[in-house]
């Protein structure tokens, strides 16, 4: 078997099951076990257990609670999920490299980690449990040469397995596959070729390679290849994002300015973390409040120079909020946003001041301690008037929104 361009020795790819459904039943304990629908219309996602009642996502709502009028429907939460996602890429960082993220799925590079975390099915599988301690969501996680080896596994892994597609197991795991679970068969496509009475991918691979590219064109031909377990394309790493927010609403709505602004002070803590983890500098600030009245106000600045320190931003917001919180009402809930991203890596340390020296050794040890023994290890700054008034785990406070502790 000629390999692909993109083979690339062992890539992982990660699935979060029942996405939208899981994290919901993750944050109110009375659904688990229950059919639950998220979305708006449309299902967008929905449990295990609704997908027993025959729900699937693109299923009109109304048609979904009449196969299961016992369905919770919830319209969902898009700033939530993203906190999750990020988590969950967070703990997958520590496996493989050059990850390629999408909201509910990745890819990423694990050539070399066997090493440290045992064969492919032993590392699937401790990633598996570290997003199920540290998380709190189920994954299913796939293994192979390629990009497509690894989607088609993580696929024959859900819900909450790990599969892992061996060299020389390849022909025998592909030749049974139906066709339509060959990336690249649409719908469109499988019509084709089932009135051809092709139904497996070893179906497909009786069809030559010029047969398929007079068919389809060049996708013919990508399909001819993908049918022997070769794939070209390569890993895309992640871009750098639009943005890096962490929200929450308050447990009661509050006048307290301590409260507020030590909320403030953890959610950019929470926020600069998920920056110095990505190798990121941030380059503005954007603070978000919301009345008890639902009144919604925010402002951004643009810092002087991009940052990877707390005290940076923090100086930023302290100025901002005066100038947002200006009426005699209480605040129900805050938001930090980050965004004008660029890589540390092109940050230049020749000039670097003194200040901006400990800063960073300062931050790196923080990072350390919290990476070991949890979020919750230290507390510091404005956020330690929070211990009067909120619980913590090991995750950190724990909120009424709780995308901050996940």
């Amino acid at each position: 078997m000629v390999a692909g361009q993109g083979d690339c020795g062992l890539i992982l790819h990660i699935d979060v099951d029942a996405f939208f459904a899981s994290v919901e039943q993750l944050l109110i304990p009375s659904l688990r076990g229950r059919p639950v629908l998220v979305g708006s219309g449309v299902i967008a996602s929905c449990s295990y257990e609704a997908r027993k009642h025959g729900c699937r996502a693109g299923m009109a709502l109304h048609e979904a609670q009449r196969v299961c009028p016992e369905a919770a429907v919830l319209a969902g939460d898009a700033q939530i999920y993203r906190c999750f996602a990020e988590h969950v890429w967070a703990v997958t960082a520590r496996y493989a490299g050059e990850l390629e993220t999408y909201l509910d799925e990745a890819y990423g590079n694990a050539a070399g980690l066997e090493r440290t975390y045992g064969d492919p099915l032993q590392l699937g599988r401790s990633l598996q449990r570290a997003v199920r301690e540290e998380v709190g969501l189920p994954v299913s996680v796939g293994l192979g040469r390629n990009r497509m080896l690894a989607k088609i596994a993580s696929a024959a892994a859900k819900p909450g397995g790990v599969v892992w597609i061996a060299p020389g197991d390849e022909d025998r795991f592909l030749t049974a596959l139906p066709i339509r679970k060959l990336p690249g068969v649409g719908h469109t496509t499988e019509r084709q070729l089932r009135d051809m009475n092709i139904a497996t991918v070893g179906d497909l691979r009786r069809l030559s390679r010029a047969v398929l590219r007079g068919m389809f064109g060049l996708r013919g031909e990508e399909l001819y290849d993908r049918a022997r377990g070769d794939d070209a394309r390569v890993l895309r790493p992640e871009r750098l994002p639009r943005s890096i927010s962490r929200e929450t609403t308050f447990h009661a709505p509050t006048c307290d300015l301590r409260e507020i602004r030590g909320m403030i002070s953890y959610l950019l803590e929470r926020a600069m973390r998920s920056v110095r983890e990505g190798g990121l500098l941030t380059g503005a600030a954007e603070l978000r409040i919301r009345y008890d009245d639902w009144k919604s106000y925010d402002a951004q600045r643009t810092l002087p120079a991009p940052t990877d320190a707390d005290e940076d931003v923090q100086a930023i917001l302290d100025d901002l909020l005066p100038r947002l919180h200006t009426r005699r009402v209480a605040l129900r809930h805050v938001g930090v946003v980050l965004s004008k991203f660029t890589r540390a890596s092109e940050r230049g340390r020749l000039f670097e001041s003194d200040t901006e020296r400990h800063h960073r050794d300062l931050h790196r040890t923080l990072d350390a301690i919290r990476d070991r023994y949890g979020h919750a290890a230290v507390v510091s700054g404005p956020s330690i008037h929070l211990l009067r008034s909120l619980e913590r785990n090991d995750h950190g406070f724990v909120l009424r929104t709780p995308s901050l502790t996940k």
